[in-house]
């Protein structure tokens, strides 16, 4: 993930954990996908280890590379305390260099569209495939934009979620400023914690920005970067749209898509 200012990602590790707890229909995909690597794998964008913890704790072998130093702590503090080892680094996708090679880099849902700008979009692609062995391949899950949807989150803000949290619940709200000729998604995020008896003991606003990306945008960014051959796939259901169905039909708009590309 890309920080926000300052080195920091728009969530502190215990307000990722929070908001982000029910988000899990990609955790066995990307358990399954680390799983058939077929050599050394790299989860850049690892977070706090949403997904990198799960493949960890199913034997399968990946480091982790991420930019915000308070997550990966949080990352570490986390394995220790499940008995867990893997080679956990500091780094900017747009910028990184390591001396290893990987035979898959996967970047999980959405982390790719914190590059703002087409040139950190193309840097990131670059670093990604000078990173990978001869037929190795880059995994990145994002969601297709949907003229609907982002008309819609557009408009007054939302309640998105009312999660149950230790003894009480934590609620999410959003607003989008969608910037529509730079596909840009300016977000506004209200959290608000409350206690058993319904009280509010904690609230947050937050703010963040996602560029998100079309099909054939990204298609010429992979040939742009020096990728040859890709293809992408409906991935997992969305935790928005449970009846989704995933797999190989063709795509729609307001998908998650999973776009793998090789590296000659």
């Amino acid at each position: 993930m890309i920080a926000v200012s300052g080195g920091d990602y728009y969530l502190a590790p215990d307000l990722y954990d929070a908001v982000y707890a029910d988000v899990v229909a990609d955790i066995e995909p990307h358990v399954t996908l680390m799983r058939g690597a077929g050599g050394p794998a790299l989860e850049l964008c690892c977070g706090n280890g949403r997904l990198l913890l799960p493949a960890l704790a199913a034997g399968v072998p990946c480091d982790g590379m991420d930019f915000d130093p308070h997550m990966l702590e949080d990352l570490k503090a986390k394995l220790a305390m499940r008995g867990l080892r893997t080679q956990v680094m500091q780094g900017d996708m747009r910028d990184f260099s390591l001396p290893d090679r990987y035979a898959l880099i996967a970047i999980g849902f959405n982390s790719f569209l914190h590059n703002l700008t087409q040139a950190n979009q193309l840097a990131s692609l670059r670093c990604c495939r000078h990173h990978l062995v001869s037929g190795g391949r880059l995994v990145i899950v994002a969601f297709h934009p949907s003229a609907d949807k982002l008309i819609e989150w557009s408009g007054p803000e939302k309640l998105v979620k009312d999660l149950p949290h230790r003894d009480g619940s934590v609620r999410l709200w959003d607003h989008a400023d969608d910037d529509r000729v730079e596909q840009v998604r300016h977000m506004t995020r209200r959290i608000e914690f409350t206690d058993a008896s319904g009280g509010v003991t904690r609230r947050e606003t937050v703010h963040f920005s996602l560029r998100y990306i079309y099909k054939p945008e990204m298609e010429l960014l992979f040939r742009v970067a020096g990728f040859s051959s890709w293809q992408v796939r409906p991935a997992f259901a969305s935790y928005m749209d449970p009846a989704s169905v995933a797999g190989d039909r063709p795509l729609r708009e307001g998908d998650n898509l999973e776009w793998t590309a090789w590296r000659d």
